[in-house]
């Protein structure tokens, strides 16, 4: 996997820190055309990897990288569910019906083959019948991973429904071939199961790492030690914690760590994502 990875925060208006910065951002890219000509950007600058939510917004991008081939060697980090699409079909059309929104075909027909029985709560076939979905408007492209967004990944952490996490992680791999990976807001919790319960050094652990703490827990104490121990692969985000760190002291935290495998950032503009390459390449990548 690349040292330094694209993400899409910028895209969807999304800043943990300024609600203001997240509408200006959001307004930037209300056409494909401007998404799709940053990622030619990032691309340009060197980054070759993009990691994303599974936001309907990129399906024209996805459609277009299939099409005309610039982005052809991009390589793709999908992280799902987006969990707003589905709370809004479920609100809109119902459990069955929303569902049946995000999966091709009739999805009771789909369920019967798949094995699955919403009634006895088999949620493993289930998982599988939904990222199989979401995974389908990229198919035909250079899938680099597949990452659980943390909203569920906690949820599963925190329920004690680890066999989950190690069933999503067999799939990948089997189906796709591919690393699987889980972001969280728990990095220290996240390690202790996927190394110590479930016997796997193999997931890959995306979490807030930055010099001010900022959505590190428990602590930013007890994320440092767990990270120096590095026992599965480790890619940082909100290293900037949403502008708060300077970009300099962000990176120089990050790199003094030495256990850190990948450094994920979004920008908007071309000058934007060159600076912050260049100091990632001078300091974390040398």
């Amino acid at each position: 996997m690349d040292r330094v990875i694209f993400g899409d925060n910028q895209f969807f208006g999304v800043n943990h820190m300024s609600l203001d910065k997240a509408v200006s951002e959001s307004q930037r890219f209300v056409s494909d055309e401007a998404i799709y000509r940053t990622l030619q950007d990032a691309s340009d600058i060197g980054i070759n990897t993009f990691m994303f939510t599974t936001h309907n917004r990129l399906i024209p991008i996805f459609d277009r990288m299939r099409k005309d081939g610039s982005l052809k060697d991009f390589r793709l980090i999908p992280c799902m569910p987006y969990a707003h699409k589905y709370a809004d079909a479920v609100t809109e059309l119902g459990v069955v019906g929303g569902l049946r929104k995000y999966l091709s075909g009739n999805f009771l027909m789909t369920a019967v083959k798949g094995g699955l029985s919403i009634v006895s709560n088999e949620y493993i076939e289930m998982m599988k019948i939904l990222v199989d979905s979401e995974l389908r408007p990229i198919a035909g492209l250079n899938l680099e991973a597949v990452f659980l967004q943390n909203v569920i990944t906690d949820l599963l952490l925190g329920l004690g429904m680890y066999e989950m996490l190690a069933q999503y992680h067999a799939y990948i791999k089997q189906k796709y071939k591919v690393p699987a990976g889980v972001i969280t807001m728990n990095l220290v919790k996240a390690t202790e199961v996927v190394t110590n319960v479930l016997h796997l050094d193999d997931v890959i652990i995306c979490s807030p790492v930055n010099k001010i703490g900022f959505r590190m827990n428990p602590s930013q104490e007890e994320v440092e030690g767990v990270l120096k121990l590095h026992k599965t692969p480790t890619i940082a985000m909100s290293v900037f914690a949403s502008g708060a760190v300077p970009y300099r002291e962000g990176i120089d935290y990050v790199s003094s760590l030495k256990c850190i495998d990948s450094i994920l950032f979004g920008a908007s503009t071309k000058e934007h994502i060159a600076d912050t390459y260049n100091l990632i390449k001078s300091d974390f990548l040398n």
